[in-house]
């Protein structure tokens, strides 16, 4: 199992850094975020945040239009991009599971001249099918469609190792 311990080292001892989380729903990315927030004066952009500030609720299942995911996406990248420039280091917690996305993000990395990595939370899918059954159990947690995340994991797009990748097995 990874160190969070290791990793939060590893931050603290670097420079500006965008950290790229990336992974299917339920591997723990949001987890790993928070743990690592919590060791570190790293910055966290979630788009789960994002999306519930703005009234959404995955309960509801009442998705945004195409033009406020464009929003809410818009947002993670301003706050992303506020944050680097003032030199900190950040980690964007979302599924992030096309290479298009994680592209987008490397530019920004790359017009502000920090470092970007991808943190790839991999999770086999029994695993992830089992967390999604638990979570849509407890009456304390938000309910997702097995379709809706059915469909993420289709249109996911594994992260190559020219990404600057770092894989942690979960």
């Amino acid at each position: 199992m990874f160190k969070f311990k290791h990793f939060a080292y590893m931050i603290q001892n670097s420079s500006a850094t965008l950290y790229i989380l990336c992974g299917y729903p339920y591997s723990g990315k949001s987890y790993f975020a928070k743990e690592i927030v919590s060791q570190t004066r790293i910055e966290l952009v979630s788009i789960d945040s994002i999306f519930n500030s703005r009234g959404f609720s995955w309960d509801d299942e009442v998705l945004p239009t195409k033009n406020e995911w464009e929003d809410i996406f818009n947002e993670a990248y301003e706050q992303t991009d506020t944050a680097l420039k003032e030199g900190k280091s950040v980690i964007l917690d979302s599924t992030n599971h096309t290479i298009e996305s994680r592209n987008k993000l490397r530019e920004m990395a790359n017009i502000k001249n920090v470092e970007c990595k991808v943190i790839y939370i991999k999770t086999p899918l029994e695993t992830i099918w089992q967390r999604l059954e638990e979570n849509n159990l407890n009456p304390k947690r938000f309910k997702v469609s097995r379709e809706l995340v059915r469909q993420t994991i289709e249109a996911f797009e594994e992260p190559e190792l020219d990404e600057s990748v770092i894989i942690i097995e979960n």
